[in-house]
């Protein structure tokens, strides 16, 4: 499996996913200003990554749900 995925929405590259070094999932690195709001976020797969981007592309803004399937590494409990 590869280490790094390009995520791409529209046609337009949102940015890459990296695994992490222990290996429990990826972080996401913005490669356009318009996905600068997912910069950091961990993510389990690739797949959870570019829905995220889809969402944020299409709706302006990442979901506030708690218990989504991403998060923000290092957020205060309950915020996410």
């Amino acid at each position: 499996m590869s280490d790094a995925y390009i995520i791409q929405v529209s046609g337009c590259t949102a940015g890459i996913v990296a695994r992490e070094r222990e290996g429990c999932g990826f972080n996401f690195f913005s490669a356009a200003p318009r996905f600068n709001a997912m910069e950091g976020q961990h993510f389990p797969d690739p797949l959870a990554a570019e829905r995220a981007a889809r969402k944020l592309a299409e709706y302006g803004s990442l979901p506030r749900r708690r218990g989504s399937s991403y998060s923000r590494k290092g957020a205060a409990p309950g915020r996410r």
